[in-house]
Protein backbone atom coordinates (compact mmCIF):
# COMPACT_ATOMS: atom_id res chain seq x y z
CA UNK A 1 0.00 0.00 0.00
CA UNK A 2 1.50 3.40 -1.10
CA UNK A 3 2.10 5.80 2.07
CA UNK A 4 0.25 8.90 1.80
CA UNK A 5 2.62 12.01 0.99
CA UNK A 6 3.13 14.50 4.20
CA UNK A 7 3.22 18.04 3.77
CA UNK A 8 5.61 20.36 4.99
CA UNK A 9 3.53 21.32 8.27
CA UNK A 10 3.10 17.43 8.65
CA UNK A 11 7.24 16.34 8.11
CA UNK A 12 7.88 19.62 10.45
CA UNK A 13 5.18 18.40 13.28
CA UNK A 14 7.13 15.04 13.26
CA UNK A 15 10.74 16.10 13.78
CA UNK A 16 9.28 18.92 16.66
CA UNK A 17 8.11 15.87 18.14
CA UNK A 18 10.92 13.95 18.11
CA UNK A 19 13.26 16.76 19.83
CA UNK A 20 10.74 17.55 21.82
CA UNK A 21 10.65 13.95 23.26
CA UNK A 22 14.19 13.45 22.77
CA UNK A 23 13.70 10.66 20.21
CA UNK A 24 16.64 13.80 18.89
CA UNK A 25 18.59 14.27 22.67
CA UNK A 26 20.10 17.97 22.44
CA UNK A 27 23.66 17.40 20.68
CA UNK A 28 22.43 14.38 18.63
CA UNK A 29 23.28 14.76 14.75
CA UNK A 30 20.08 14.42 12.68
CA UNK A 31 19.83 12.45 9.84
CA UNK A 32 20.50 13.34 6.38
CA UNK A 33 18.41 15.25 4.06
CA UNK A 34 18.42 12.64 1.99
CA UNK A 35 17.86 9.68 4.96
CA UNK A 36 14.98 12.40 6.05
CA UNK A 37 13.24 12.56 2.38
CA UNK A 38 13.69 8.70 2.18
CA UNK A 39 11.59 7.91 5.36
CA UNK A 40 8.70 10.48 4.90
CA UNK A 41 8.38 10.22 1.26
CA UNK A 42 8.69 13.73 0.55
CA UNK A 43 11.42 15.60 -1.10
CA UNK A 44 14.71 17.05 -0.41
CA UNK A 45 13.57 20.55 -1.08
CA UNK A 46 10.73 20.26 1.62
CA UNK A 47 12.83 18.42 4.30
CA UNK A 48 15.26 21.31 3.42
CA UNK A 49 12.80 24.43 4.28
CA UNK A 50 11.65 22.12 7.15
CA UNK A 51 14.83 22.28 8.83
CA UNK A 52 15.66 25.86 7.48
CA UNK A 53 12.01 26.41 10.14
CA UNK A 54 13.77 24.79 12.90
CA UNK A 55 17.14 26.17 12.31
CA UNK A 56 15.76 30.21 12.66
CA UNK A 57 14.53 29.08 15.67
CA UNK A 58 17.00 28.14 17.42
CA UNK A 59 16.30 24.24 17.65
CA UNK A 60 18.92 23.14 15.41
CA UNK A 61 22.07 23.95 14.34
CA UNK A 62 23.51 23.50 11.25
CA UNK A 63 27.28 23.09 10.50
CA UNK A 64 28.70 23.44 7.22
CA UNK A 65 30.39 20.13 6.00
CA UNK A 66 29.85 18.53 9.34
CA UNK A 67 25.55 17.82 9.14
CA UNK A 68 22.60 18.96 11.32
CA UNK A 69 22.37 18.83 14.82
CA UNK A 70 20.09 19.30 17.68
CA UNK A 71 21.21 22.75 19.33
CA UNK A 72 22.73 21.66 23.03
CA UNK A 73 20.29 24.25 24.51
CA UNK A 74 17.12 22.90 23.02
CA UNK A 75 16.29 23.07 26.95
CA UNK A 76 16.52 26.63 27.41
CA UNK A 77 14.16 27.46 24.06
CA UNK A 78 11.27 26.96 25.59
CA UNK A 79 8.81 27.06 22.56
CA UNK A 80 6.81 24.20 20.77
CA UNK A 81 6.61 25.79 17.37
CA UNK A 82 7.41 29.33 18.44
CA UNK A 83 5.00 29.51 21.16
CA UNK A 84 5.71 29.82 24.39
CA UNK A 85 4.77 26.58 26.25
CA UNK A 86 4.22 27.09 30.16
CA UNK A 87 4.49 23.54 31.10
CA UNK A 88 7.62 22.85 29.53
CA UNK A 89 9.12 26.44 30.90
CA UNK A 90 8.76 24.57 34.28
CA UNK A 91 9.63 21.61 33.57
CA UNK A 92 12.55 22.58 31.76
CA UNK A 93 13.73 24.56 35.45
CA UNK A 94 13.79 21.95 36.96
CA UNK A 95 10.23 21.87 38.64
CA UNK A 96 7.12 19.62 38.45
CA UNK A 97 4.44 21.74 36.13
CA UNK A 98 0.82 21.54 37.57
CA UNK A 99 -1.97 23.42 35.49
CA UNK A 100 -5.42 24.28 37.70
CA UNK A 101 -7.99 24.97 36.10
CA UNK A 102 -9.78 28.03 37.97
CA UNK A 103 -13.08 28.48 35.87
CA UNK A 104 -14.12 28.04 32.10
CA UNK A 105 -17.44 29.88 31.39
CA UNK A 106 -19.46 31.09 28.21
CA UNK A 107 -20.56 34.74 27.75
CA UNK A 108 -20.65 37.18 24.50
CA UNK A 109 -17.22 38.29 23.72
CA UNK A 110 -16.20 42.14 24.45
CA UNK A 111 -15.30 44.41 22.00
CA UNK A 112 -11.71 44.06 22.60
CA UNK A 113 -11.69 40.35 22.49
CA UNK A 114 -14.30 40.33 19.63
CA UNK A 115 -11.91 42.52 17.38
CA UNK A 116 -8.36 40.26 18.84
CA UNK A 117 -10.12 37.16 17.70
CA UNK A 118 -12.20 38.83 14.32
CA UNK A 119 -15.76 38.20 15.38
CA UNK A 120 -18.71 40.39 15.85
CA UNK A 121 -19.56 42.16 18.67
CA UNK A 122 -21.28 39.78 21.02
CA UNK A 123 -20.40 36.52 19.67
CA UNK A 124 -19.83 33.76 22.37
CA UNK A 125 -17.03 32.87 23.64
CA UNK A 126 -14.81 30.55 25.99
CA UNK A 127 -13.32 32.05 28.83
CA UNK A 128 -10.85 29.50 30.42
CA UNK A 129 -8.78 30.58 33.63
CA UNK A 130 -6.15 28.69 35.01
CA UNK A 131 -3.53 28.78 37.15
CA UNK A 132 0.58 27.61 36.19
CA UNK A 133 2.07 25.91 39.33
CA UNK A 134 5.86 24.90 39.65
CA UNK A 135 6.61 22.28 42.40
CA UNK A 136 3.02 23.33 43.84
CA UNK A 137 3.68 27.24 44.01
CA UNK A 138 1.95 29.99 42.06
CA UNK A 139 3.72 30.67 38.96
CA UNK A 140 1.34 31.83 36.01
CA UNK A 141 -2.10 33.00 35.70
CA UNK A 142 -3.32 32.49 32.38
CA UNK A 143 -6.96 33.66 30.58
CA UNK A 144 -7.54 32.24 26.99
CA UNK A 145 -10.43 33.49 25.56
CA UNK A 146 -11.33 31.11 22.64
CA UNK A 147 -14.47 31.69 19.76
CA UNK A 148 -17.40 29.55 20.56
CA UNK A 149 -17.60 28.07 17.21
CA UNK A 150 -14.33 26.60 16.94
CA UNK A 151 -15.31 23.98 19.49
CA UNK A 152 -16.63 20.84 17.61
CA UNK A 153 -18.45 18.96 20.41
CA UNK A 154 -21.00 19.86 22.82
CA UNK A 155 -18.59 21.65 25.37
CA UNK A 156 -19.51 19.29 28.15
CA UNK A 157 -16.53 17.55 29.72
CA UNK A 158 -13.99 19.86 28.84
CA UNK A 159 -10.00 19.23 30.66
CA UNK A 160 -9.07 22.61 31.71
CA UNK A 161 -5.78 20.88 32.91
CA UNK A 162 -4.54 20.32 29.33
CA UNK A 163 -1.86 22.58 28.00
CA UNK A 164 -3.47 24.76 25.42
CA UNK A 165 -2.14 23.26 22.37
CA UNK A 166 -4.02 19.81 23.02
CA UNK A 167 -6.86 21.81 24.49
CA UNK A 168 -7.23 23.30 20.90
CA UNK A 169 -6.38 20.17 18.71
CA UNK A 170 -8.83 17.54 20.97
CA UNK A 171 -11.60 20.14 21.59
CA UNK A 172 -11.34 22.44 18.02
CA UNK A 173 -9.23 20.38 15.76
CA UNK A 174 -7.45 23.52 15.64
CA UNK A 175 -3.58 23.48 15.64
CA UNK A 176 -1.34 26.20 16.41
CA UNK A 177 0.98 27.66 14.06
CA UNK A 178 2.58 30.61 15.42
CA UNK A 179 1.57 33.43 18.38
CA UNK A 180 2.01 37.23 18.93
CA UNK A 181 2.90 38.19 22.40
CA UNK A 182 3.09 41.43 23.93
CA UNK A 183 4.87 41.85 26.99
CA UNK A 184 4.78 44.57 29.41
CA UNK A 185 5.27 45.18 33.19
CA UNK A 186 3.00 45.28 35.99
CA UNK A 187 2.10 45.22 38.92
CA UNK A 188 -0.63 43.18 41.22
CA UNK A 189 -3.15 45.29 42.41
CA UNK A 190 -6.25 43.55 42.24
CA UNK A 191 -7.61 40.55 44.78
CA UNK A 192 -7.86 37.54 42.47
CA UNK A 193 -4.51 38.16 41.28
CA UNK A 194 -2.94 38.27 44.59
CA UNK A 195 -4.89 35.67 46.18
CA UNK A 196 -4.18 33.36 43.15
CA UNK A 197 -0.58 34.38 43.08
CA UNK A 198 0.17 34.26 46.45
CA UNK A 199 2.00 37.68 46.10
CA UNK A 200 1.77 40.84 47.74
CA UNK A 201 -0.11 43.75 46.69
CA UNK A 202 2.29 45.81 44.39
CA UNK A 203 4.46 42.97 43.64
CA UNK A 204 6.30 43.62 39.89
CA UNK A 205 4.74 41.28 37.45
CA UNK A 206 4.94 40.56 33.97
CA UNK A 207 2.17 40.47 31.43
CA UNK A 208 1.56 38.38 28.55
CA UNK A 209 -0.96 39.56 25.84
CA UNK A 210 -0.80 36.87 22.92
CA UNK A 211 -2.76 36.25 19.92
CA UNK A 212 -2.50 32.38 18.76
CA UNK A 213 -3.29 32.00 14.76
CA UNK A 214 -3.64 28.80 12.62
CA UNK A 215 -2.07 28.01 9.30
CA UNK A 216 -4.59 29.89 7.84
CA UNK A 217 -3.90 33.23 9.36
CA UNK A 218 -6.73 33.08 11.36
CA UNK A 219 -6.82 34.38 14.84
CA UNK A 220 -7.77 31.05 17.20
CA UNK A 221 -7.33 32.29 20.63
CA UNK A 222 -6.48 35.61 22.42
CA UNK A 223 -5.24 36.17 26.07
CA UNK A 224 -3.54 37.49 28.59
CA UNK A 225 -0.85 35.88 31.89
CA UNK A 226 0.15 37.55 34.46
CA UNK A 227 3.71 36.03 35.00
CA UNK A 228 5.61 36.12 38.69
CA UNK A 229 9.64 35.89 37.23
CA UNK A 230 10.62 35.42 41.13
CA UNK A 231 10.50 31.87 40.84
CA UNK A 232 11.54 30.94 36.99
CA UNK A 233 13.38 33.12 34.69
CA UNK A 234 12.27 33.35 31.18
CA UNK A 235 14.64 33.14 28.98
CA UNK A 236 14.77 33.26 24.65
CA UNK A 237 16.98 32.21 22.24
CA UNK A 238 16.93 34.05 19.01
CA UNK A 239 18.92 32.18 16.15
CA UNK A 240 21.05 34.44 13.74
CA UNK A 241 21.89 31.19 11.02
Amino acid sequence: MERPKLNIEQVELKLRQRIRHRAYKPGDKLPTELTLSAEFGVSRATVRTVLTRLANEGLIIRRQGAGTYVNQRVGEVNTLGGVLDYGRLIAESGYKPTIQPISMLQRPATAAEAARLNLAAGEPVLVLVRLFLADERPFILATNIIPQSLFTGEGDGLDGRLPLHTFLQNYCQQTIAYAIYEISPTVANDENTIRLLKCALGTQLLRFSTTFYNADDQPIVWGYSTYDDALVKLRFLQSWM
